[in-house]
């Protein structure tokens, strides 16, 4: 916008930056290239049909974004995209949200049809879930703080830990799973003295602090999820994950979808896929490897090979298939290890 500009273009970048931040008549003057008492009088006007709140010191004007309502207008190929990742979300949602629900029957307004039928009706299915107030309120609590760089303070219980912690944590990201309905939160964390990933579905209670924050000027979150599996980064060095994908059904699969950004697919002559991937904590991509079944072999990290022989030994257990046991004494601690060495390798 030119300097000082038509009032039109003034109210529009006004409304821009008071969603940024709070301003000063003053300073949004300057901002502008106007006096003071046009700054004055264009922010009177704002406030008869936007949520204004005095933030902090007294003077400094903001729009409350808790309650502000953006316009948008799309055509059919952008309210494509919105809509898939709509119906994604509301896919995953397993308890009653209100907002998710609200959300959604707002954007459909601004869809085309039929897409905007689907989502209203995929609306009030989210409204028919269980209710768990607390959830929305845990969640309610971390966006607040992302959104207005307020620290906060949570209590959150890891999978295998056998009591709940106590954490403050500027929350830097939240970022959804990839491969389940969970939401991550990502940020500082005072424990840890670094940043640190809880799953919000684990926060049992979540208070929003006046304490303020800024986000790290080196936080790229691109470079941190680089080479994770999913939402795990990792601090150590990644590692060669490799793995063959049987010819058929699963090595086209494979093929039709980018599962990790550094990826590599080479095809084989016999119709095999060797995909590879430089990961940060291979032990999270256990779950999406079983799901393919025989259809896929570990061939390195060897500790990540070993890991899937342990589990079809133990699955010959459930099933009750008894192979041509080695002579190894049950009771040895490494005694999977050396079953599934001596079946596998035939050491």
């Amino acid at each position: 916008m030119s300097r000082g500009g038509t009032r039109a273009e003034r109210l529009l970048e006004m409304e821009r930056l008071y969603i940024q931040r709070a301003f000063t008549d003053i300073e949004m003057a300057k901002r502008l290239g106007v006096d003071r008492a046009t700054a004055y009088k264009d922010r009177c006007y704002l406030e008869d049909n936007l949520p204004f709140i005095e933030d902090g010191q007294r003077g400094h004007w903001r729009i409350d974004r808790k309650r502000y309502l953006s316009a948008i207008r799309l055509n059919l190929h952008e309210a494509l995209a919105l809509y898939l990742a709509a119906r994604r979300a509301s896919r995953q949602t397993r308890i009653a949200q209100p907002h998710v629900a609200s959300g959604l029957e707002k954007l459909a307004a601004a869809l085309h049809q039929p897409m905007t039928e689907r989502l209203v009706a995929a609306a009030g299915r989210i409204l028919d879930q269980a209710t768990q107030p607390g959830r929305v309120q845990v969640l309610e609590q971390v966006v607040a703080g992302w959104a207005e760089r307020r620290k906060v303070r949570i209590t959150h219980q890891a999978l295998r830990a056998r009591q709940p912690y106590t954490y403050l944590v500027s929350p830097y990201l939240i970022e959804p799973s990839l491969w389940s309905d969970g939401a991550y939160l990502i940020g500082q964390s005072d424990v840890h003295n670094n940043l640190a990933t809880f799953k919000i579905e684990r926060i049992q209670h979540a208070v929003l602090t006046g304490e303020t924050f800024e986000w790290p000027a080196d936080f790229d979150e691109a470079t941190l999820l680089q080479h994770a599996w999913g939402i795990w980064y990792g601090e150590g060095e990644p590692v060669t994950v490799r793995l063959r994908f049987r010819r058929g059904d699963a090595a086209r699969r494979l093929r039709e979808s980018i599962w990790h950004p550094t990826e590599k697919v080479d095809p084989q002559p016999n119709g095999d896929c060797l995909w590879s991937a430089q990961v940060a904590e291979w032990q999270e991509m256990l779950p999406w490897i079983r799901g393919w079944g025989a259809d896929c072999e570990v061939l390195e990290p060897a500790e990540l090979r070993r890991q899937l022989e342990r589990e079809v030994l133990r699955l010959m257990q459930n099933y009750q298939i008894e192979p041509n046991k080695p002579s190894i004494d049950q009771d040895d601690e490494d005694y999977d290890d050396l079953w599934a060495a001596a079946i596998f390798r035939k050491e």
